[in-house]
């Protein structure tokens, strides 16, 4: 006898987001997180980031523990580790679309 077997592709998890949930718990104090993207992050391609820029992901930590991801493109002279909390909040504010900033609070 003959069995039909059926598979279903279970999706792996989002090692970002992982990589990002890591970040907020050992740095609970922060609210923001820059850093590289990673391949295949976001839906579609990002584009061009203009001479002497690279593409980066600006994460907001929300108060009810989830996460936003926004692409930005900013200039290869500051180092993601530089970037303070602070200056973080402005970024944010200059980018994200008002939904956004209505679920950081």
């Amino acid at each position: 006898m003959v069995r039909k077997i059926s598979a279903k592709l279970v999706p792996a998890k989002d090692p970002a987001a992982e990589a990002d949930r890591a970040w907020f718990e050992a740095q609970a104090d922060r609210r923001f997180r820059l850093r590289d993207p990673a391949p295949l992050e976001f839906k579609d391609p990002l584009g061009d980031p203009g001479d002497g820029f690279s593409w980066r992901v600006l994460v907001a930590r929300l108060p009810d523990g989830g996460r936003l991801r926004l692409p930005v493109s900013l200039s290869w002279e500051l180092h993601n580790d530089h970037a303070k909390d602070q200056h973080l909040r402005i970024l944010f504010d200059q980018i994200a679309p008002p939904e956004a900033k209505a679920r950081l609070g």
